[in-house]
C-alpha cells in the first residue's frame, strides 16, 4: 500500500510540473497573433484557484503528522466517529522520518525529471509507446471500426434494401393491388340488367352446389 501511494506521489508531481514546464517553459508555440494577445485569466477565474491553493496548504497543516507536531492530525480526530482510530499499534519515529523522507524524494524525482525532459518542450512527432498513449490507445479508433463503421452499413443495407425493396415493395404492392382490383371489379358495374341477372343465377347456382356437395 505505501509502495503505491508513494509510487502515485511521484507520478503526480511528475504530471503536474509537467504540465507547468509545457505552459510556461520553452519558446510560444502559437502564433505572432495568438502572442500578441496573451493576458492574465479574469478574476473569476484566478481568485478560485488562489482559494484553492489556500485550502491546499491549510489541508496539508491539518492533516500533519504525530511525529512533526503534537495533536496535529486533525483529519484522523475528525474521521473517527466513522474511522475508528487504532491504538497499541505504532511506529518508531525513525521509521515515519524514513518513509516521509522516500516519499519526499520521490516526488522531487519527479519534478526534476520533469523540468529535465520538458523545459524546452517543442513538439514532435511520438513514436512507439508515446504515439499510442497520445492517440489514447487508439480507443476512438477500434471503437469507430468495430461500433461505428458496422452500424453505419447495417442502416445504410436496411436503408437501401429492406426499405425500398421490402417495406416499401409491401405498401406500395397493397397499394397496387387494390388499384387493379377496384379496375377489374369496375367491369362488373356495365349497367346492363341482362348481365346482372346472368351473375346472380351463377352465383345462386355456386351457392346450391356448395350445399349439396361440400357440406357435411
Amino acid at each position: 500500500m505505501y509502495a503505491i501511494a508513494a509510487l502515485t506521489a511521484m507520478l503526480t508531481a511528475f504530471y503536474m510540473f509537467r504540465l507547468l514546464f509545457i505552459t510556461f517553459g520553452g519558446k510560444f508555440r502559437g502564433t505572432a497573433e495568438q502572442e500578441h494577445h496573451l493576458h492574465e485569466s479574469p478574476a473569476t477565474m484566478t481568485i478560485p484557484l488562489i482559494v484553492l491553493a489556500i485550502l491546499s496548504v491549510i489541508g496539508g497543516w491539518v492533516g500533519i503528522p504525530e511525529v512533526l507536531m503534537k495533536g496535529g492530525d486533525k483529519i484522523a480526530e475528525f474521521l473517527s466517529p466513522v474511522v475508528p482510530i487504532k491504538t497499541g499499534e505504532t511506529i518508531e519515529h525513525t521509521t515515519e522520518y524514513g518513509l516521509m523522507a522516500v516519499s519526499t524524494v520521490l516526488a522531487i524525482i519527479g519534478i526534476l525529471f520533469a523540468w529535465y525532459r520538458f523545459r524546452n518542450y517543442q513538439r514532435t512527432e511520438a513514436t512507439g509507446l508515446g504515439k499510442v498513449l497520445e492517440n489514447k490507445w487508439y480507443v476512438d479508433e477500434l471503437y469507430d471500426k468495430i461500433i461505428v463503421k458496422p452500424l453505419r452499413w447495417l442502416g445504410g443495407f436496411l436503408n437501401s434494401f429492406i426499405e425500398k425493396n421490402v417495406i416499401d415493395g409491401i405498401v406500395n404492392g397493397v397499394g397496387r393491388a387494390v388499384n387493379y382490383s377496384s379496375r377489374q371489379l369496375r367491369l362488373l358495374q356495365s349497367g346492363q340488367v341482362g348481365n346482372y341477372v346472368l351473375l346472380m343465377v351463377l352465383c345462386m347456382l355456386v351457392v346450391f352446389a356448395l350445399q349439396f356437395f361440400v357440406r357435411k
